[in-house]
């Protein structure tokens, strides 16, 4: 029997269709686990920072974000950066190029809405290194735009893109006035809409006791479905994926086991995410009882990556982005807004991440059917099945928060 690993580098291969000498195999199996493995590190620190409470991101649109960035940084600034994004093990070019392949290949899906955009907004008359903007117009697709960020229709132009590729649902990522040693500003915005290939009976959804991890409960919309389902449960938890139309994209949904909670889960799950997890799913008959839920979020993520040891970029005095540009700069901020809503026809979501630069100078037998009734906080994750790559997770305290 091939290992998983094998098996996982062959769907690469087939399903992306591209040849060897474009983009090997080995560095999508490379660049998924890289992102995969710094989406659980994210969430497991934004979690730990905000307990019990309800967190949705789009790792994906943070990693992309970061690594157009990362495309102007140089010496240690540019190989701490790596190792958080945990890119360390691809060259930059090999890495340059499996990322247009990979935004390519999530763009095509007939059977679902998903959207990509990058975009670069730089102050006038500041001279962004030729080789940063070929790279990002090359490899990321970005939009490239001069504005005066001392006047206000400089915000208005990126809060409109941000509304705009995400069809209204992220507004006002950025805020005027922005503080006068602003140079760049980079983001990423993704935008997702699907419909389930089995949807819920809008006439099964029925509010139940949703238990909070204080003790409290909460009358909660709970949509129900039975019949067949993609299905495992392990030591400490529970879980269903659940397919959108076309099969390709899935939503994940663990439920950690009673007197545990979702945090407990992360912490192993992402070494573990290829190998343990998605290869236990297999088809059971069952009853999945889950919430009807709506969230906007926003977090700042300079405090969560400093924290996962990305400290240099950050840092005034030793940031070094010679790449991008000959004047000195430092990442100021780095922001995520997201939004998602999933009901009994499906889910739809979006986010956005912004980085601003700024200057310094400025079984055999059938088993038993299952119940899982999602009544305790959970987290879920939405993936591309194809490219291995994971989209949005979610950790959710309260679904009425």
């Amino acid at each position: 029997m091939k290992s998983p690993k094998i098996i996982a580098r062959n769907l690469l291969c087939s399903f992306i269709g591209l040849s060897a000498s474009t983009v090997s195999a080995q560095d999508f199996e490379k660049l998924a686990a890289a992102n995969n493995g710094f989406a659980f590190d994210l969430l497991k620190q934004i979690a730990k920072e905000q307990p019990d409470k309800n967190i949705f991101i789009s790792p994906f649109s943070v990693s992309t974000a970061l690594q157009m960035v990362c495309d102007g940084a140089a010496g240690e600034t540019k190989s701490e950066m790596q190792r958080v994004l945990k890119t360390d093990g691809l060259k930059p070019s090999e890495l340059n190029a499996a990322c247009k392949s990979l935004n390519q290949s999530l763009n095509e899906q007939p059977d679902v809405i998903l959207n990509l955009a990058n975009g670069i907004w730089y102050q006038k008359q500041f001279k962004l290194k030729p080789g940063f903007v070929a790279d990002n117009k090359m490899f990321f697709q970005a939009e490239l735009a001069g504005v005066d960020f001392a006047n206000l229709n400089s915000a208005q132009t990126i809060n409109d893109w941000a509304d705009n590729k995400t069809r209204g649902k992220i507004q006002n990522v950025v805020q005027f006035p922005f503080p006068p040693l602003t140079r760049v500003i980079l983001a990423n915005a993704i935008y997702f809409k699907g419909k389930w290939v089995k949807p819920f009976d809008k006439s099964e959804t029925k509010p139940r006791a949703f238990h909070l991890a204080s003790g409290e409960t909460n009358q909660t919309p709970m949509m129900r479905q039975s019949g067949k389902f993609s299905y495992q449960e392990a030591d400490g938890f529970q879980a269903v994926r659940l397919s959108y139309a076309g099969d390709r994209l899935q939503m994940y949904l663990f439920l950690p086991e009673a007197n545990s909670g979702p945090e407990k889960l992360l912490v192993d799950f992402g070494e573990n995410w290829h190998k343990k997890i998605l290869p236990q799913f297999t088809e059971r008959k069952g009853t999945l009882v889950f919430p009807k839920f709506k969230i906007e979020y926003d977090v700042k993520l300079s405090g969560p990556l400093k924290s996962l040891g990305m400290k240099r970029a950050f840092d005034f005095h030793n940031a070094d982005f010679s790449a991008m540009a000959d004047e000195p700069l430092f990442v100021s901020e780095v922001k995520h807004k997201s939004f998602v809503e999933v009901n009994e026809e499906g889910t739809e979501a979006a986010a956005v991440t912004t980085v601003v630069m700024a200057g310094r100078g400025a079984p055999m037998n059938p088993p038993k059917p299952f119940e899982m009734v999602v009544d305790r906080p959970f987290f879920f994750v939405i993936a591309d099945q194809r490219t291995q790559s994971i989209l949005f997770m979610g950790l959710i305290s309260d679904p009425m928060q």
